[in-house]
């Protein structure tokens, strides 16, 4: 899309308050700005040729979202914006931002229960393995994984970056949406699945996700502290076999059991310690 197509557009835009047409012009432009773009080895794009105005496009969408209409034929072009197939270091700002952008609007179809191709679902699970620069970017990523986790798909292969993400918790908002992705996998048995290339399976990420739960409970203002023991009990009933190591951790991080619990955190962490007695 050149300059004056775009300019024809924004006139477009400009002359409907219509939500509904004012997406199907944005969508039907942002198909046409798409077209013939080069991908990489992950399926996603190198690039695109105009990222601002690439940009604007997806905002428009993403604005007139609750409009109702056909996305169909948008969310694989979506998918493949999400994590330009470069290294960060080599992505413009206006590149990042692109990239944030579209992984916000991939979280807002989810939420609005969007059905998603299997092509695009595979997309995002690729590209969810690879480092993102930005945190906010990082953090619609790690909801987009919760979602999916949710809605019955398979995220085994992201449970390695998310323990991490999670354990290094760079903001609260990265810890809980991570964490609601790990807690999803703990409830759909993703952990159980094998490791391509090992005889293991992502069950070895369940010693992680306890320690990191744990170390992370010591912390009294810890504002994802009551996602976390109801993560942590979900993990021990499911894998029992993991008590002893959970009541290891206990001990190490000095938490002691509750002898008046008051508040549900509370509550849970003495259900927590009782189980990890059984």
């Amino acid at each position: 899309m050149n300059a004056s197509s775009m300019e024809h557009v924004m006139q477009q835009l400009s002359a409907t308050t219509d939500l509904a047409e004012r997406r199907r012009i944005a969508k039907d432009s942002l198909e046409d700005a798409l077209q013939d773009h080069q991908t990489g080895e992950l399926g996603t794009y190198l690039g695109v040729n105009d990222p601002e105005q690439v940009v604007a496009l997806i905002e428009i969408v993403h604005q007139c979202l609750e409009a109702g209409g056909d996305l169909s034929g948008i969310i694989i072009p979506i998918a493949r914006l999400h994590h330009l197939d470069r290294k960060e270091s080599e992505k413009t700002d206006t590149e990042l931002y692109l990239q944030y952008r579209a992984a916000a609007l991939l979280d807002a179809l989810l939420a609005a229960e969007v059905p998603f191709p299997d092509e695009a679902v595979q997309l995002i699970l690729v590209a969810g393995k690879r480092y993102v620069k930005d945190q906010a970017t990082e953090q619609y990523i790690c909801s987009i994984h919760w979602r999916l986790a949710d809605s019955g798909v398979n995220i085994s292969g992201a449970i390695p970056s998310l323990v991490t993400i999670f354990k290094n918790g760079e903001t609260s908002e990265l810890v809980q949406y991570s964490l609601l992705a790990l807690w999803a996998a703990v409830r759909q048995g993703y952990f159980d699945t094998p490791i391509p290339d090992s005889d293991l399976s992502y069950q070895v990420w369940l010693k992680h996700l306890i320690s990191s739960g744990t170390y992370k409970l010591k912390k009294k203002d810890e504002p994802n502290q009551l996602g976390i023991i109801s993560c942590l009990i979900e993990t021990v009933r499911t894998y029992p076999e993991l008590k002893g190591l959970a009541s290891e951790y206990l001990e190490q991080c000095k938490i002691r059991e509750p002898k008046r619990p008051t508040t549900d955190y509370q509550h849970d962490l003495n259900h927590y310690f009782s189980l990890c007695r059984e």
